[in-house]
């Protein structure tokens, strides 16, 4: 057996477009607002903190998101961009230097 593997790399302005329509999609909660920070924690669970800056405030509201919802996001967006992804591969996030890198692995039986 082989091991295809992909990598498809997120910079932070795709990050959060695609946080964004997975909530609306899914009719899910998400401060409104512009994002003016974004740390994501260590592997293996890698979760994103997010500091939303709402229109008239001083002060920005903290969101954290865990890794699956993460994942989703960025696989939900893929789906929309015509990227494509198998249905039965390993998909696992992970942190590079300016983001969020899904990596993709699928078996292949040669």
């Amino acid at each position: 057996m082989t091991t295809e593997v992909h990598t498809i790399a997120f910079a932070p302005h795709e990050i959060v477009a695609a946080i964004a329509n997975f909530h609306r999609h899914r009719k899910l909660p998400i401060p409104s607002g512009k994002v003016v920070g974004m740390v994501f924690t260590a592997p293996p669970e890698i979760e994103g903190r997010f500091q939303i800056l709402a229109d008239g405030t001083d002060v920005p509201a903290d969101f954290t998101l865990d890794s699956a919802t993460l994942a989703a996001s960025l696989v939900f967006h893929c789906i929309n961009h015509g990227i494509p992804l198998p249905a039965l591969a390993t998909k696992q996030l992970r942190r590079h230097e300016h983001g969020l890198e899904l990596v993709v692995s699928n078996m292949r039986h040669v």
